[in-house]
């Protein structure tokens, strides 16, 4: 399957030559690729030749078919694109006509202000790729598992990496957060040796999909968290609850019952509040995984603000109607605060690991950039920067902060 490429194209429809040359003329600098039409009856023939295009945007008078027409035309060919409705005239009717018939995104008027429209373009774009990026995950995922002739760890792994694939595509920040759980998490599993080889598979499996929730939200809150971070989860019971849609679907996939059972509790106090509300289910009853990954996205989330790990988990020692202490006290027994603490250091290209984070951009001896500081490395970019090691020599040791 050929990799996902994001769709940029715009269309806008007006009967006025001028505003079609004013439309070019104000998109020329941004990334995007516009046609214009100025007839509406060939809206059909270019939709066949050119589309489908991320946004149309359709002026509503025009002398052949209206604006509602024109995008209810679009709705039928390419019901994913974003529709929007321009018009100079204080309508109600046709606006509620468009809403209804044509299932617009949003209405502009005219004459627009040029800064807004440019915002408002770019975040119709973005939200459009996001949702196409995430049905090219599910699909490619689909294809995965028709693959499956039974549930094998290796094939489970793909498949997995997937379905976290497609919560981390969200914003830089739902994946800073997957990786740096599933890093420290890890590491901290090593103070519970008694654990059996199923209860570390289990819990793994967990902090490869805790935040899969996300990416069955709709579009639009999705597109809300990758603009304004995760203060938008706490604006709706759906968005804060998304963990709990996600146990719900993994509860039934074989093999999984008790990772599900893990993330539906994963945000469960000690004490037995919070969601779900039906479930009485408290202290040393929710399962193991579940205490711990609620350790883990809290220690996580409150590190990202600056303060060392081990003072984070010596705080939530003085919690324990939130958290099991036992288990934070046992993490602390097991690791120091060096362990604890982000620790730079310069490595190999052949010693770099997922979850370390890059503090420096890495460049190749000819000055080519590869990856900017910042970036959290996942097995898939250790394996690209050691392909590209061996073709165009990089720039080595690389300094790199450790989590933990």
């Amino acid at each position: 399957m050929t990799s996902f490429i994001e769709n940029r194209k715009i269309l806008f429809i007006d009967d006025e030559p001028e505003l079609l040359n004013a439309f070019v003329s104000l998109m020329r600098k941004e990334n995007v690729k516009v046609k214009t039409l100025h007839d509406s009856k060939e809206i059909e023939a270019v939709l066949n030749s050119d589309g489908p295009f991320a946004v149309v945007l359709s002026d509503q008078r025009m002398p052949e078919y209206d604006g509602v027409q024109v995008l209810e035309i679009v709705k039928q060919k390419f019901p994913e694109t974003v529709r929007v409705l321009v018009t100079g005239y204080a309508d109600y009717k046709d606006t509620i006509r468009a809403i209804n018939v044509s299932g617009i995104t949003s209405y502009i008027s005219k004459p627009w202000d040029d800064n807004n429209l440019k915002q408002q373009i770019n975040g119709w774009i973005s939200q459009y790729n996001l949702k196409s990026h995430n049905e090219y995950l599910l699909d490619l995922l689909d294809k995965e598992n028709k693959k499956l002739n039974e549930v094998l760890d290796g094939t489970v792994a793909q498949s997995v990496r997937i379905l976290g694939d497609i919560a981390n595509n969200i914003s830089p920040q739902v994946a800073a957060l997957s990786q740096n759980v599933k890093t420290v998490g890890s590491a901290f599993l090593q103070a519970f040796p008694n654990l059996t080889i199923q209860e570390k598979w289990e819990i793994r499996r967990a902090f490869d999909l805790f935040n899969v929730g996300l990416a069955l939200l709709p579009a639009e809150i999705q597109h809300m968290i990758q603009k304004h971070g995760f203060s938008v989860l706490d604006r709706s019971t759906l968005s804060r609850n998304h963990h709990l849609t996600a146990a719900g679907l993994l509860k039934d996939i074989p093999r999984f019952e008790n990772v599900a059972r893990i993330i539906e509790l994963q945000a469960r106090d000690f004490n037995g509040s919070g969601e779900p509300l039906d479930d009485k289910t408290k202290g040393t009853d929710i399962p193991f995984g579940a205490r711990f990954l609620h350790i883990l996205i809290n220690l996580v989330k409150q590190n990202s603000a600056g303060t060392h790990g081990s003072d984070l988990l010596h705080q939530m020692e003085f919690s324990p109607e939130k958290y099991d202490i036992k288990l934070i006290r046992q993490i602390l027994g097991k690791y120091s605060e060096r362990n604890l603490s982000p620790e730079e250091k310069r490595l190999y290209i052949s010693d770099l690991q997922p979850g370390m984070i890059l503090v420096e951009d890495v460049r190749s001896k000819s000055g080519q950039l590869f990856l900017k500081s910042g970036h959290i490395l996942t097995d898939t970019f250790v394996n690209i920067l050691r392909q590209w090691h061996k073709r165009d020599t990089v720039n080595e040791p690389i300094k790199i902060r450790t989590i933990t």
